[in-house]
């Protein structure tokens, strides 16, 4: 058995955005109760991240909510993986929270965070929040200068649709975007469809029009421009080199046909070790 992702779920459900196709709830792992962390269980979980690693292992702050809503969960794990000898840890956020918890970045980052990973879905910031339902009065650019000049790297990670960016035209100007403000990794993000969770999700999602898949238009278009192919990762995604930008296509819960590999090892903060979002029972604890 190997892996390649340690994803870590800091905190419980809870939310300040709104997204209409959150993936969170179309899947049946059930998110978090309580705010204690089990460190007998999470010391197991990065034991068996270690014997099964397969070459380079990236670590991911992750939630079924927002993370940055748990600060000290993230401090706490970050203080704890320290000591693990990870080289490479993310932190995935909708970016809303970065401004009020600058003062943490630095501490963040002495202590093992690499890089920044901010869910976006549309080019422009305003429209972004429209569509994820962010209420305050947030700019993902003015969050990427901040991180950067905190010593942080950062990915965007854009999810297509229709009423965002759903055409070469929105890819074009974010990759632009993307340039201006040296975002290191940018990657675009099918919607991952219902796998037993919550269909009402699904099903507005899909009323809606927010949700586009199939983004053969898009590899055809980087191809079409002469980008270069630099990595077929293990899960699917596939990562380009389009002047210049880094370009991943990838989705939201990726999966392997690897029979050895079980993608990732999920740690839940109440001790459940598990190798698949969809599914409860896929649990190795």
């Amino acid at each position: 058995m190997k892996t390649h992702t340690f994803s870590i779920v800091v905190g419980s459900a809870a939310c300040n955005a709104g997204c209409p196709w959150c993936v969170s709830k179309m899947t049946l792992s059930e998110a978090p109760k309580g705010d204690t962390i089990n460190w007998h269980r999470f010391d197991t979980a990065c034991n068996i991240v270690q014997q099964a690693r397969d070459g380079l292992v990236n670590v991911l702050l992750t939630g079924k909510g927002e993370p940055m809503l748990f600060p000290t969960h993230i401090s706490a794990y970050l203080e704890a993986l320290d000591r693990k000898n990870f080289p490479l840890i993310d932190l995935q956020t909708n970016g809303t929270l970065i401004e009020k918890e600058l003062d943490k970045l630095t501490h963040w980052r002495d202590s093992g965070l690499t890089l920044v990973c901010i869910s976006i879905a549309h080019w422009h910031s305003d429209e972004s929040c429209r569509l994820m339902k962010i209420k305050d009065n947030y700019n993902f650019f003015e969050s990427i200068a901040q991180l950067h000049d905190h010593g942080l790297a950062v990915r965007l990670n854009c999810t297509l649709m229709q009423d965002g960016v759903s055409n070469t035209y929105g890819v074009d100007h974010l990759i632009e975007s993307c340039r201006m403000y040296g975002v290191e990794q940018l990657t675009f993000r099918e919607v991952e469809t219902s796998a037993g969770g919550d269909a009402d999700v699904w099903n507005h999602a899909t009323s809606q029009k927010l949700i586009y898949q199939e983004p053969n238009w898009l590899r055809n278009h980087l191809i079409w421009n002469k980008a270069t192919k630099l990595l077929d990762l293990p899960h699917g995604a596939e990562v380009y080199d389009y002047q210049g930008q880094n370009v991943c296509i990838s989705n939201c819960l990726t999966s392997t046909t690897d029979a050895n590999d079980i993608r990732q090892v999920i740690y839940f903060p109440d001790g459940r070790i598990a190798y698949d979002w969809k599914y409860p029972g896929a649990r190795l604890l």
